[in-house]
């Protein structure tokens, strides 16, 4: 059985396609939009590194303030 939800969104960031491949599952079981939150400047392979201490995904483990600009707003995604 599938449940439906109306007005329902599933919105995700996925660096490296793990989280994307369950919101969609999810998105579809429940009959909800999906909306991909993209970073304003991709990610680089170099950015991913989390090993690296100054690269974009270390910096945001260890400042939950520092978070990159986002390419789209929930406005901007249309009717």
């Amino acid at each position: 059985m599938v449940a439906t939800m109306s007005n329902a969104l599933v919105a995700y960031f996925s660096a490296s396609g793990v989280t994307a491949t369950v919101a969609e599952k999810l998105a579809k079981e429940i009959g909800a939009e999906l909306f991909q939150i993209e970073p304003e400047a991709p990610d680089t392979n170099a950015d991913l590194d989390w090993r690296h201490k100054k690269s974009r995904s270390a910096a945001e483990m260890n400042d939950r303030g520092s978070r990159p600009a986002i390419r789209f707003n929930l406005e901007d995604r249309g009717p």
